[in-house]
């Protein structure tokens, strides 16, 4: 009866201990030969130039004067002032018009002898005037346009020409029956001619480049993606196209080269400076296509919501899983780290391989089974659990439907994609459509391979 005793107790100890596998050595994987794809960004471009016309305003002179003496005939003085500039716009060309007054000062001698080094008039001379002292100043209205382009260094050239030098009131002299009009509107005009220097200069001084260049560097940063992890654009190149006008906003399109990823964890990046400029070719919003960078540890937190407290029945008894990680790789394989308790407990180690549904959008295991080592063990002490069944059910739960989360993570990355990249620049964009191509595993992570489309607009002022 005392050895019956002692074998029943053996029996029941052995039936308590735990069955703890021996972990196998896992064998790194090489980085699979997977082309980094790269994706055009098509962005509508709005610059407001209100404070930079504010800038060209400030900057042109209000008035300037000129005049011509000589003794024998007409000589002359004048002055002229400007309104405020008035800026409008068409099609591809930036227009100014502006109000102005002129004063004319004139003396007339009809005859000189040069007994002196300047000569003297042999009547006295005559003097007039015209918009000068009690008379109101005469009106003129002058317009310009300014052609604009970008060039490769991301600064505008430009070429201004005048348009319109119309005098509203004439200035006719009846002292001596001269009209002064068309030798004031030459006088004046060559001033006026001499301003498209000036405001060429002015257009083309404006710094458009630090702007640019504020805004490339921020693209470089990482976008986070709350629990996602981070996504970076990695911009390559850039163009632009020819501008237009309209209402004091330029407008234009800018063509982005980017080879974007997206990490579960913050990458250490080296930032580039802003490259030339490219060619423009035309393209309506964008199509990128997304490799994902997913650690073992992330995909574990993952995977463990779905798995973690799951009950299996298996010929009677009773499994809880409690812990499944992913341990690294062996023969191209994920290795799985299976903790349970119920009827017996214990650890054990499973192999499968990740696969992508592309068209259900489902991430499921294939080819699960029982690491060699947990193989041999479970064999010889619990043959129960090296069952096909616990293969199947752990394939059965292992399917994840990844519509839900893409619908997170592309609201999310709309949520991101609409932010101010520096104070006087901004972004905003949606995405359309968000799916998942393909899977490829690595030392330790996986890559995803996604692919979306949207649209995309930069704002600048």
């Amino acid at each position: 009866m005392k050895h019956l005793f002692f074998l029943f107790a053996l029996f029941i100890l052995a039936s308590c201990k735990s069955i703890e596998a021996v972990a196998p050595a896992t064998k790194s994987l090489p980085v699979p030969a997977m082309q980094s794809e790269s994706s055009i960004i098509s962005i509508p471009v709005q610059i407001d130039l209100k404070k930079y016309f504010k800038q060209v305003e400030n900057s042109l002179p209000s008035s300037f004067s000129g005049k011509e003496e000589q003794c024998e005939g007409v000589s002359f003085a004048y002055r002229f002032e400007r309104e405020p500039i008035q800026f409008s716009s068409k099609s591809h060309e930036l227009l100014y018009d502006v109000d102005g007054r002129f004063e004319l000062k004139l003396n007339y001698c009809p005859k000189c002898h040069e007994l002196w080094d300047n000569g003297s008039c042999t009547i006295p001379r005559i003097y007039a005037s015209c918009g000068s002292g009690t008379e109101a100043m005469r009106r003129v209205t002058v317009g310009y346009g300014t052609t604009i382009e970008i060039t490769s260094n991301y600064k505008f050239k430009t070429s201004t020409e005048l348009k319109k030098f119309e005098i509203l009131d004439p200035c006719k002299i009846t002292v001596f029956k001269y009209d002064a009009t068309s030798e004031v509107k030459k006088q004046v005009k060559k001033q006026l001619e001499k301003l498209e220097d000036e405001i060429d200069s002015k257009i083309q001084g404006i710094d458009i480049k630090s702007a640019l260049n504020d805004a490339w560097k921020q693209m470089q940063q990482p976008i986070p993606l709350s629990s996602y992890g981070f996504m970076y654009l990695s911009p390559k190149k850039m163009s632009f196209s020819q501008p237009t006008f309209k209402d004091n906003v330029v407008y234009l399109d800018l063509n982005m080269t980017v080879s974007p990823f997206v990490s579960t964890e913050k990458q250490t990046i080296k930032t580039t400076t802003l490259p030339p400029m490219e060619d423009f070719k035309k393209k309506d919003g964008f199509e990128m296509t997304v490799d994902v960078r997913a650690s073992y540890d992330s995909l574990s937190s993952i995977i463990n919501k779905e798995m973690m407290g799951k009950e299996l029945d298996l010929k009677g008894k009773k499994i809880v899983l409690e812990n499944l990680l992913i341990k690294g790789t062996q023969d191209k394989k994920m290795l799985f780290q299976l903790r349970f308790s119920g009827s017996k407990k214990g650890t054990i180690y499973l192999t499968g391989i990740p696969k992508i549904d592309s068209v259900k959008q489902v991430l499921y295991m294939d080819e699960i089974e029982f690491d060699v080592e947990t193989k041999s063990l479970l064999l010889k002490s619990a043959k129960w659990l090296f069952n096909d069944r616990i293969l199947q059910e752990i394939k059965k739960n292992a399917v994840f439907d990844l519509k839900p989360s893409l619908k997170d993570a592309k609201k999310m990355i709309n949520d991101q994609l609409n932010m101010n990249l520096t104070p006087d620049v901004s972004l905003s964009g949606t995405i359309d459509n968000f799916v998942v191509r393909s899977m490829y595993l690595i030392d330790n992570a996986v890559f995803v391979r996604t692919y979306f489309n949207g649209k995309l607009k930069l704002k600048m002022k």
